[in-house]
């Protein structure tokens, strides 16, 4: 074969590839948009080896979650463990071990925990839950202080009532390895 043969051979090939080329921006564009409903679990659990280590693998299934503002986010419980999804500000995530302990103490999850009743403020004792739902703002996740406790193995919706184009982030108030984004849309 030569070039030439090769060349309008590969003339309708590359007439479809410069087509798909044309229309995949206009793809993405659509692709980008948030949807009004998305999914967010929780996985992992604990392990151990003897001697050797413990670990806690729980997780949200993403790191960023796009949604509309107003849309809703079903929360699925995977784990055989308690989570809560609390808004906190930026700077209150933690970003290494050390600062685990300090957002127990003093810190956004020790005072979700008393907000959501699993610290009796008085005694300072650990109880059951109180309050599953805890909501500082407006109606609906919008507001650092804004959370939900997710009980094993259920599922629970929220609504995401943050402004277009604002960013919220998250972390669960038992397990504050566990964080993510919500890129409101």
């Amino acid at each position: 074969m030569t070039r030439r043969t090769l060349a309008r051979a590969a003339a309708p090939a590359l007439g479809l590839a410069v087509a798909v080329a044309a229309v995949t921006p206009a793809l993405a564009g659509s692709a980008a948009q948030a949807p009004s409903r998305v999914t967010l679990e929780t996985k992992g659990g604990p392990n151990f080896k003897v001697n050797r280590y413990i670990q806690d693998t729980v997780h949200y299934s993403r790191d960023v979650t796009r949604v509309k503002s107003g849309g809703q986010v079903v929360l699925r419980d995977r784990s055989r463990q308690p989570h809560t999804l609390s808004l906190v500000r930026r700077g209150q995530l933690p970003r290494r071990i050390g600062q685990i302990d300090g957002c127990f103490e003093g810190g956004p999850c020790g005072n979700l925990a008393v907000a959501h009743g699993f610290i009796n403020p008085d005694t300072g004792e650990e109880q059951e839950p109180t309050t599953p739902l805890v909501n500082v703002g407006a109606a609906g996740f919008n507001t650092p202080g804004d959370s939900i406790l997710l009980a094993p193995r259920r599922t629970a919706t929220i609504r995401v009532t943050a402004p277009k184009g604002s960013d919220r982030y998250f972390l669960c108030a038992i397990h504050p390895w566990m964080q993510g984004k919500f890129e409101v849309r």
